[in-house]
């Protein structure tokens, strides 16, 4: 995978996460409507659109977890079997409303079933009552590793790279996972710590191929609100957890 980065540009989260600026590609999205949280088909073929016409195809950095859903349109781009690897404390696996929305708590179930390249999903850090409540049918291609495991532990990490079929591996990173003293979302927030995700993305890389990587789960407040000293320390906090994941995926995928 390619080393660079790609920031999508749906709000001016990233403004103050000045280590992102430099060599990155910028794509402005935020004139589209009908994005946040839900998109509508026609505002998802916008998107595609300005992200099929992208230089860099390294590390994508999204925004908000409630533009999640962008991940489905990455991984329509891949042209070769893969396996999904989802840090996330929600399975984004719930049914759409209506056909014509996708959503950031629906994309995984679409690309279940739309996505042939798709071979499997591995869910790590998902809250256990939601891991509990996967449709049976869908467990022959989703193995999850729920909130209860303990990620520092080498035999977990021995079971997450067993999980993977593919040799190809797309890793999709939403900081709700993370405990609140690592990052800060709009989300309620698991207890994976920073150190452990990070662990596991150099085991993965060291056994597979990871043919895209995407992070979201920033925290968004009002245009206004930015420089209130609680919002400028969440803007810190996950700017060093972006920075740190960065690091960590420059240097070994």
């Amino acid at each position: 995978m390619q080393g660079s980065t790609t920031i999508l540009g749906f709000d001016q989260v990233y403004l103050d996460q000045s280590f992102l600026t430099t060599d990155s590609e910028w794509i402005d999205l935020s004139d589209i409507k009908n994005t946040f949280g839900y998109c509508t088909n026609q505002s998802l073929k916008v998107i595609s659109t300005r992200l099929s016409s992208r230089r860099n195809r390294g590390i994508i950095f999204i925004g908000s977890g409630n533009y999640h859903y962008v991940t489905y349109l990455l991984l329509a781009e891949l042209q070769l079997p893969f396996t999904l690897v989802l840090f996330d404390y929600h399975t984004d696996m719930l049914p759409s409303l209506c056909p014509a929305l996708l959503s950031c708590g629906s994309w995984v179930l679409k690309a279940l079933a739309k996505l042939p390249l798709l071979k499997k999903v591995v869910l790590i850090g998902v809250r256990n009552d939601l891991a509990r409540a996967i449709p049976q049918q869908l467990r022959k291609k989703v193995t999850v590793f729920d909130s209860n495991y303990s990620f520092g532990e080498d035999t977990i990490k021995k079971a997450i790279i067993a999980a993977i079929p593919t040799s190809s591996v797309y890793l999709s990173i939403d900081k709700d996972v993370l405990a609140e003293t690592e990052a800060v979302t709009n989300w309620e927030q698991g207890n994976m710590g920073l150190a452990q995700l990070l662990e596991i993305i150099e085991s993965i890389a060291l056994y597979k191929k990871i043919c895209g990587i995407d992070v979201c789960g920033e925290y968004t407040v009002p245009l206004a609100e930015r420089f209130y000293r609680k919002n400028r320390q969440a803007a810190k906090t996950n700017e060093q957890a972006n920075q740190k994941i960065l690091n960590t995926i420059l240097r070994v995928a």
